[in-house]
């Protein structure tokens, strides 16, 4: 069995119960499945709604980076990337009604690399989860955190009137 089948055979939907002991934060009642599991994109791509390539700054393959981006993951970079696309920073962590956002996080120990990128469509904030499961979820604080698969902090909130 080659690589890739071996990946895609360890690829599934994990439960909720499995995504809670990941993810201390969530409970029953404050985030939703919203797709299975897939490899096929990650957060960054699903912000950028992506959903046919990995976005990572390796070149070749079945990666994609933006032609004008430069070639890492710095925050630096993944905060050009949506400011490139007419995003404008703001300090409100909630949805808002009108406006496309996206949460930029790093991890605590590594806060100049981007660790996740969550997005709001004006009604719930969503994530891809790695190469698991898309989830809407109440709050962008669910995710934050040290402990077992948490993505840190989010260290920069942008916005878009949604046309």
């Amino acid at each position: 069995m080659g690589a890739s089948e071996q990946d895609n055979r360890a690829l599934r939907t994990i439960t909720q119960q499995e995504l809670i002991q990941k993810f201390p934060k969530l409970d029953a009642n404050n985030h939703m499945r919203t797709s299975l599991a897939t490899g096929r994109y990650n957060c960054l791509a699903f912000a950028c709604a992506d959903e046919r390539k990995w976005w990572e700054p390796i070149p070749g393959g079945r990666y994609y980076w933006p032609p004008n981006a430069r070639r890492d993951t710095s925050l630096a970079t993944v905060t050009s990337i949506f400011l490139a696309a007419g995003y404008v920073a703001t300090q409100n962590r909630d949805v808002e009604p009108g406006y496309s956002k996206v949460a930029i996080y790093v991890e605590l120990e590594d806060v100049d690399s981007y660790s996740h990128v969550a997005i709001s469509d004006g009604l719930h904030w969503k994530s891809k989860l790695g190469k698991g499961q898309d989830i809407a979820h109440d709050s962008l604080d669910l995710l934050e955190g040290d402990q077992a698969d948490e993505y840190g902090i989010v260290a920069i909130i942008l916005r878009k009137a949604i046309q």
